[in-house]
């Protein structure tokens, strides 16, 4: 296991914004896919697991993008300062 979480470290690492959206991307459909076979009487049980899935997984997402992003606005203000 130790090893697949450093393969997956390293991909990272060699990875840019378009390969992560990318990765996204392929995601999101697979969800669809499967979420589109789901049998109806299992709908509401999927919705139930899937959306407080996303949220706590979106949720520490967007608050590291809103950090990095406040972390480079300060340093572009304090470039202009000097």
């Amino acid at each position: 296991m130790k090893k697949l979480f450093a393969l997956a470290d390293r991909y990272l690492q060699e990875s840019d914004w378009k390969t992560m959206a990318m990765l996204k991307f392929c995601l999101l459909g697979l969800g669809i896919a499967v979420g589109a076979m789901v049998p109806s009487k299992y709908k509401k049980t999927a919705v139930a697991v899937g959306l407080p899935l996303f949220f706590v997984t979106y949720l520490p997402l967007m608050a590291k993008l809103i950090h990095l992003a406040a972390e480079q606005k300060a340093e572009d203000l304090e470039e202009d300062y000097v």
